[in-house]
């Protein structure tokens, strides 16, 4: 066994007992992102209460009129330079998701090791990417059968695609600890792609995030997976499920080969269920593109 997969099964090791028993050392919500997230999450407070907190965080408030001035928002191109109208523009939902994105941001700051620093900013565009499909998925296919039977909600379903991958974060940040891990990137590739569901889960319960968004972080790699809740025709997963595979053919570009992709996700059921065929997907992938932009761009 190289010393790289002898650090990789330690790490493995301590990943899996800090598991099993419960013990994972799991990142503090930031107290800004929280105290924003409490507010937003409160059914009493006015959308003029939550602009003056907004207003004490400089980085939110530019954060939050970046996305209501954004193409996916602002379909009359009027400019809004205050607050009030922005959330009122938005809504608490998306609000909230800005909120989690720079928390997830400041979670995400890169450390002094290079390749970890490389691989946090790949982490985080995929992300937002992902986020942003989300949310055109479930808007575009909102007429669909299903979906009117289980709406889903565009703005937490932008929320979902930002978080999926979370436990990819906690992996990197603890693999500082191990140089060798870090110096063989099949292994560390391997050891997120493996655990960081599990771990995901546990972060996002840690978070007070409702059971709905754990299960996004829990199976959103799960191919042949059913939806969350007995009966239901599709859920959330599914949609985070189905924007994860598409965000990754739009991260490889011309490198992609979309007839294969498109062959392979027709076969899977997420993508039957949210009623994504070859149009679909194609209309989507290009004609919403604009609006995919314009959404990754105002949350990275």
């Amino acid at each position: 066994m190289s010393d790289a997969n002898a650090i990789g099964f330690e790490f493995i090791q301590t990943l899996s007992d800090e598991l099993s028993k419960g013990q994972v050392k799991l990142p503090a919500f930031p107290e800004v992102a929280m105290r924003i997230k409490s507010a937003l999450e409160d059914p009493n407070m006015s959308t003029q209460q939550i602009a003056k907190l907004v207003v004490s965080d400089p980085v939110f408030s530019a954060r939050l009129l970046k996305v209501a001035n954004s193409a996916a928002l602002n379909v009359s191109g009027n400019q809004i330079k205050d607050i009030p109208t922005a959330i009122t523009r938005m809504g608490f939902k998306m609000a909230h998701s800005i909120a989690v994105s720079i928390a997830m941001d400041q979670v995400m700051n890169a450390p002094a090791n290079p390749v970890l620093a490389t691989q946090f900013h790949k982490l985080w565009q995929h992300s937002v990417t992902v986020a942003a499909l989300c949310f055109v998925i479930s808007k575009k296919q909102s007429r669909h059968p299903n979906l009117k039977k289980n709406r889903i909600n565009p703005d937490e379903a932008m929320l979902a695609g930002l978080m999926h991958d979370i436990g990819k974060t906690y992996i990197l940040t603890r693999a500082e600890g191990y140089p060798a891990l870090i110096e063989d990137p099949e292994a560390l590739e391997q050891v997120m792609y493996d655990w960081h569901t599990g771990i995901g889960s546990a972060i996002i319960e840690n978070w007070e995030f409702d059971e709905a968004m754990m299960n996004v972080a829990d199976e959103h790699e799960l191919y042949d997976r059913e939806p969350f809740i007995a009966g239901h025709a599709t859920d959330l997963t599914d949609v985070v499920l189905t924007a994860n595979l598409m965000a990754h053919l739009i991260e490889e570009g011309e490198e992609g080969n979309e007839e294969e992709h498109l062959a392979e996700w027709l076969q899977i059921p997420a993508f039957e269920r949210l009623g994504l065929d070859a149009e679909a997907i194609s209309e989507i992938k290009d004609s919403s593109r604009e609006e995919i932009d314009s959404i990754v761009s105002a949350l990275g």
